[in-house]
């Protein structure tokens, strides 16, 4: 199984400061065999922010 990045259902986001849009959560990134490998911030609208986080788990 790849990394993936998850945001937890009950994450409340909060306003972003590229797009200012409230869609900003704390996203938790997760290996593929289950270990969480740290947090980050993600906006669910921003492209940058989502090629960003995307870059971020591609890292082993």
């Amino acid at each position: 199984m790849p990394n993936r990045v998850m945001i937890s259902r009950d994450s409340k986001p909060i306003p972003c400061e590229e797009c200012g849009l409230p869609s900003l959560h704390v996203a938790r990134l997760i290996a593929g065999d289950g270990s969480l490998l740290g947090q980050t911030m993600v906006c669910t609208a921003c492209r940058r922010h989502r090629s960003e986080a995307e870059a971020a788990i591609a890292v082993p």
